[in-house]
């Protein structure tokens, strides 16, 4: 009888089998070389309104597609979560506000008109 003949014996004799303990060091893989790194986009979607959740455990954000097309007299709106941590999310909102603040500072951002044809600050809130 050889090795996985005899573990496929203790298993059906319900025999204990050795266990030998693993640590496993989840920080080495996020640990790495960006060189090494090779981004796969798998999904593509464009947003133009986004609801964001948070709660105790996590932040997730609704991107969906205003206004939606209407079917069988009901609004159908296709939009795409995301969750992520409150570290994550943190620094999501960080980056982002800084970018957009130099897009906007070296005056690369499209500007908002309305009917009227006046210029809105979309950085400021009423």
């Amino acid at each position: 009888m050889n090795k996985k003949e005899g573990e496929l014996q203790q298993k059906k004799e319900g025999t204990p089998q050795s266990t030998v303990p693993v640590s496993i060091d989840l920080g080495d893989s996020y640990s790495f070389d960006s060189k090494e790194a090779e981004l796969d986009i798998s999904d593509t979607k464009y947003s133009n309104y986004a609801v964001i959740h948070v709660s105790e455990r996590d932040v997730h954000v609704d991107f969906l597609e205003m206004p939606g097309l209407k079917r069988e007299g009901k609004r159908n709106v296709k939009g795409t979560r995301i969750y992520m941590s409150h570290v994550a999310a943190q620094r999501l909102a960080e980056v982002l506000g800084n970018i957009l603040e130099t897009v906007y500072s070296s005056g690369r951002m499209e500007e908002y008109r309305s009917k009227k044809g006046d210029k809105q600050d979309l950085t400021k809130s009423d």
